[in-house]
């Protein structure tokens, strides 16, 4: 069964290397409205890299910790963010025992949204 799920961004800090970027964000996460998880999440933007041929991208990597037990239940989602709409593609790269079920389904997030679709 498909997951989808809405952000709230809370933080979003950009560090900068001789190499590249680091962007690291964090925030809530609802579904059906209701407050079941908190996310973090860093982009990566190489120079030479993912900044080259109309290329305005970066590697992102999201674990979504939902509320509940100690230490939280998780998706980690891996792929990549477009910085031109906000969107990012990918699969679910791991989970813990409740969420297995996810690993390798592919998710999608919409920028002008922030809704994440697992499944």
């Amino acid at each position: 069964m498909p997951l989808l799920l809405k952000f709230a961004r809370k933080a979003l800090t950009n560090v900068d290397d001789p190499a590249g970027r680091w962007q690291f964000e964090g925030g809530s996460v609802t579904q059906e409205n209701k407050h079941v998880a908190n996310y973090a999440s860093f982009k990566r933007v190489t120079f030479q890299g993912t900044d080259q041929d109309n290329q305005n991208t970066a590697s992102v990597t999201t674990i979504i910790f939902f509320i509940g037990a100690h230490p939280p239940e998780s998706i980690t989602l891996e792929g990549a963010h477009d910085f031109n709409s906000g969107d990012e593609t990918g699969s679910v790269s791991a989970a813990s025992n409740t969420q297995h079920a996810n690993i390798g389904k592919p998710y999608t997030r919409t920028g002008a949204t922030d809704l994440v679709h697992i499944g």
